[in-house]
């Protein structure tokens, strides 16, 4: 009778001894300009997705209206913070051609559970070859919850 209450409570020790895992979770903000930001963590607590929408001012008064997305690998990512940069191209039905070179940083704050950030873009717009505009956001401020 004792070999099961042995095993039994050794079992309950393990079981006790083993961190829980967390559960993926989905973050929600805005960022400094009233636009949607949104991140996603996986069941590590590392972010594995996020999305964020800005308006870049180009030159003669125009906005570059955009939307990045972001997926790992990431420059850098641990539970508490992330850093992720680079250049994609888009096309325009127009004929205009962009490439955008982002920029996003981000931290959690674990007494409150949210995601502060900071996010910066550049586009050269070009047309036949030719670039026709440039247009930059240098620093926009972001929170999640």
């Amino acid at each position: 009778m004792s070999r099961p209450l042995t095993a039994l409570s050794v079992g309950a020790l393990l079981l006790a001894a083993t961190p829980a895992v967390a559960d993926a979770k989905n973050y929600k903000g805005k960022t400094s300009q009233k636009r949607s930001v949104s991140l996603r963590t996986g069941a590590d607590g590392v972010i594995n997705k996020a999305s964020l929408r800005w308006r870049a001012p180009c030159g003669q008064g125009y906005f570059w209206h955009g939307a990045t997305g972001y997926r790992p690998p990431f420059d850098a990512a641990t539970p508490d913070a992330f850093h992720d940069e680079g250049t994609y191209r888009t096309r325009a039905k127009n004929g205009e051609r962009s490439r955008v070179t982002t920029t996003l940083t981000g931290q959690r704050d674990p007494a409150t559970d949210r995601w502060t950030g900071t996010f910066a873009v550049k586009v050269m717009v070009s047309k036949r070859g030719k670039v026709i505009d440039r247009c930059e956001l240098k620093r926009v401020t972001w929170t999640a919850k």
